[in-house]
């Protein structure tokens, strides 16, 4: 698989909202902003609607605004996270797919994207970096 690297960037929490407890894991919310660099750039905020499983794997669906320029980028996607490290640090990984009205970011419209991401639950820290690849 050969990738591009889109952005990356640093969001911090903003807050958490703990939903539900279920047999299936706790629900819970996560608002985050922050700036990204690279190819785009600009502020960027996001949502992570989460179930952490009573077995350390959590499912996270994602939705992001991107303001590049002025020009609005609408970032979904579906990832999965791993609780790999005490502090507790969460490795994330998935696919994303982008929305744009802009005719200058139209590309990412047809754009397949790969997110490779950590999030210190200690300190409300995201890093990440996104990538664009073809199959």
């Amino acid at each position: 698989m050969e990738r591009e690297l889109l952005f990356e960037g640093k969001e911090y929490t903003s807050s958490v909202n703990i939903k539900e407890f279920t047999p299936a894991g706790v629900r819970l919310d996560i608002t985050v902003a922050g700036k990204i660099n690279g190819k785009v750039t600009g502020q960027i905020m996001s949502t992570h609607n989460i179930l952490m499983k009573p077995g350390g794997i959590s499912e996270l669906e994602l939705k992001s605004i991107i303001f590049s320029n002025g020009e609005p980028i609408f970032v979904m996607g579906k990832t999965t996270g791993k609780i790999i490290d005490p502090t507790p640090i969460g490795k994330i990984e998935g696919n994303l797919t982008f929305q744009t009205p802009s005719q200058k970011l139209a590309y990412l419209n047809s754009t397949k994207g790969r997110s490779e991401a950590t999030y210190n639950m200690a300190t409300g820290e995201y890093d990440f970096r996104i990538y664009a690849f073809k199959e």
